[in-house]
């Protein structure tokens, strides 16, 4: 039998956050406390969009992409959602070659998620700084061969490595650059926590729920996955 539940695949976000580079860390600042004598408990937020588990929305590298608000709910549902284990050392890289050994897995996905491992670095330095990258030439790919794929996920800090910027920004603008005979534009999910998938786990849905903030390029969302339980 088979039963189905529903599970995280996003991490809060609290002041030790790892993020990238040198993007500022996460500030969380009562700002009214019952304790001291206030009527309620309130906080203060003070948090990089690209903080924590985030989707970047194309207007991150493209001025004339969508936003993160221009998407309805039904555009971030995806039904026909893809694992794919890439288990690569640390500063690994991601090509075309190594996908394509799982290419016959992709056809008619319109999510794909790399699953790495690497969320084992979470605490360590080395997760926001030597982070294994998705190559340029692989998301080219996969826009070309899989067109029906609107959004990639990783559980890296990014898709790009702070240890090799320029290649990064190519990444991120191949999946975001509109062109002809590659689909839609991808959303990327970054800092995903994909510990939470076990291999008894069938997965049949991924919704996904970004801030509700209105003209930024991205924000940090969570992530909810249907799965089937194999008992």
């Amino acid at each position: 039998m088979k039963s189905t539940k529903y599970i995280l695949l996003s991490y809060c976000i609290d002041e030790s956050t790892p993020v990238y580079g040198n993007t500022p860390q996460p500030q969380i600042l009562q700002n009214s406390s019952i304790s001291s004598g206030d009527t309620s408990n309130t906080f203060n937020l003070k948090i990089h969009n690209h903080t924590g588990t985030h989707i970047d929305a194309p207007y991150h590298f493209q001025n004339n992409g969508n936003k993160i608000s221009d998407y309805s709910l039904e555009d971030l549902i995806f039904s026909s959602p893809v694992v794919l284990g890439c288990t690569v050392g640390k500063e690994g890289n991601i090509s075309s070659d190594s996908l394509m050994l799982s290419a016959d897995r992709l056809e008619g996905a319109d999510c794909l998620l790399l699953r790495t491992n690497f969320g084992i670095f979470r605490n360590e330095d080395v997760y926001r700084t030597h982070n294994p990258a998705i190559l340029s030439e692989a998301i080219k790919w996969l826009r070309k061969e899989f067109p029906s794929i609107r959004c990639l996920g990783i559980d890296t800090i990014s898709i790009s490595s702070y240890q090799n910027r320029d290649e990064g920004r190519k990444a991120h603008n191949e999946a975001f650059i509109l062109k002809e005979g590659s689909g839609e534009p991808l959303l990327l999910i970054e800092d995903m926590n994909l510990e939470s998938l076990k291999d008894s786990h069938i997965l049949k849905k991924i919704i996904v729920i970004p801030w509700q903030i209105k003209g930024i390029d991205s924000a940090p969302c969570s992530i909810l996955a249907e799965i089937e339980q194999k008992e």
